[in-house]
Formats: C-alpha cells, structure tokens, sequence
C-alpha cells in the first residue's frame, strides 16, 4: 500500500476513536438539556403567561433532540463492520431519517428539500442506518456547494434501485470530479471542513454492492446511487 493511503488509513482510524470518545462526552450534556427543558415545560404548564418561554423550551428540546439522534447514528456508523448490510428495509424509510440526521446544516443553508419517493419501493438488504447517514453527508455537501434546493428521487431501473439527488449549487469543476471520493479532500478547507463526508458515503454504498454515478456542470450536480436488486458483481 503506498505511503499516502497508509497514512489515510491511520487518520480515519485515529478520526473514529477520536468521534467514539467526543460521541461519550457528547451524549451527557445532551441528556441533560433534554431533561431540563422536557421539565420546564411541564413546570410551565402551570404559569399563565408562557407563550415565550415555552417556545424557547421546545425549541431546546428539539436541538437536543436532533443531537441525540446525530450521536446515535454516528456511534453505530463508527462501529467495525456497520457499513455492511444487516437486514431488510425498503429503499424510501432507509433515505427518510437523513433529513432530521442533515437537519442543522439544511435549516442554516436555507436548503429547501424536495422528495420524490417511489410508491412502490423495493425493499433491499440493506444497513438503513448506514443509508440514511451517506445520504445526510450528500444532503451536508450540497449545502456546503451553495444549494439552496436539493431534490431526492427513489425509484427502480432495471436491476438497480436508485437514489438520485439533484441539487442547484456551484457545481463540481472537471478538475476536481475525480477526486471527490477521495478522503480528506476538499475545496472549502478554509472553512474547517475535513472532507470525509463523500468517501464515507461512497464506502457504505460500495459495502452494499452498489455504485456512485456523479455529473456536474456551473448551477446543477447530479448523483445517482445504485443499489443491486439481486447482489450481482457491479
């Protein structure tokens, strides 16, 4: 193995003992502000004038809430072998939790989100927990492009299920398209991103037999996942 992907190798692994420790250290606070705002609402229902606090109750709860969430995908997700398949589940509740997984990054971007699910999708064997984090990543990458829509189609073409996400932002150059998937790149390193988010994405759907298609041009990225009805050899 050349000496660059020896040293990727050691940063992502020494990145998922570093996320199981933040993810420990994380999971107490949260708690916390769960029970005390989930306590001042009770304790408010008494008070007469509370219009004001109690929206400011929910909305901590609701915070706390998405952050439970994120920890307890993320923890399952940095587990030794979770990318894999692991039972079955349909195409369209698999893809469903990333919105509440994307859900902070989505509401600061402004990303408007549109959903065409298939009304008869295929169920597959797959890690829906895995599926819904890659798409979350893909939903944080548009965003971070500059999207300000992002729509999601599920559907069924020949032997392949497909996820397709079409979003309007910057777009990805010729230049940088091969490289993409690769881990730690990035274009927006300024802006403290890390660039793991599409080689952890590309690594779940190659775990499921599947494949990444993407196509870019200024204004409009396209990317499609296709996921093998029968685990066929790509």
């Amino acid at each position: 193995m050349e000496p660059e992907r020896i040293q990727q190798c050691e940063r992502l692994f020494g990145l998922g003992a570093l996320a199981t420790g933040l993810l420990h250290e994380l999971n107490n606070p949260l708690n916390a502000i769960l029970m005390n705002a989930e306590l001042g609402l009770l304790r408010l229902q008494k008070i007469s004038d509370q219009d004001e606090l109690m929206h400011i109750l929910q909305k901590i709860s609701q915070e706390a809430k998405h952050g439970g969430l994120l920890t307890r995908h993320v923890a399952e997700f940095a587990k030794a072998g979770n990318y894999a398949p692991n039972g079955s589940a349909d195409l369209n509740s698999a893809v469903m939790p990333a919105r509440a997984l994307a859900h902070s990054v989505l509401r600061r971007n402004a990303v408007q989100l549109e959903w065409e699910l298939d009304p008869e999708p295929p169920t597959l064997n797959l890690n829906a927990t895995a599926i819904a984090l890659a798409t979350a990543h893909l939903f944080q990458n548009a965003a971070e492009a500059g999207a300000s829509q992002v729509r999601l189609t599920t559907g069924n073409h020949g032997r392949w299920a497909t996820i397709s996400m079409v979003d309007n932002g910057a777009g990805i150059t010729p230049g940088n398209l091969p490289m993409i998937f690769e881990p730690f790149f990035t274009t927006r390193q300024a802006q403290g991103h890390v660039g793991l988010g599409l080689s952890l994405a590309r690594r779940i759907v190659a775990d499921h037999g599947g494949k990444i298609d993407v196509h870019s041009l200024p204004g409009e990225t396209r990317l499609v996942i296709y996921f093998p009805l029968e685990r066929n050899p790509i």
